[in-house]
């Protein structure tokens, strides 16, 4: 990091908490124009997938509480999980 923008980030840090949100999304507008990474384009398209899978997802879901019984099924290996049923931790 360079000795100016060390210099702008100390001051900016003595700003209000207001105006460092101001001065935070007019600096976010400047670079949301520029073109995403291989990796940031993943993991928009990964997000867009997860929301995609959300929103089609059967509201008729299982209760926390028979989806940590199976996961302990399946694990079969004595991992700590919390207990959801009675609001404790419990081991296997």
């Amino acid at each position: 990091m360079s000795k100016a923008l060390l210099k702008i980030e100390r001051e900016a840090a003595r700003l209000p908490v207001k105006d460092r949100e101001v001065l935070a999304e007019r600096l976010m507008r400047g670079v949301r124009h520029e073109p995403l990474t291989q990796v940031e384009e993943a993991w928009v398209e990964e997000a867009e997938r997860r929301v995609s899978a959300w929103r089609q997802w059967d509201e008729n879901g299982i209760p926390v509480a028979r989806a940590v019984k199976q996961i302990r099924k399946d694990l079969d290996c004595g991992i700590i999980l919390p207990n959801f049923g009675n609001g404790r931790d419990s081991r296997r």
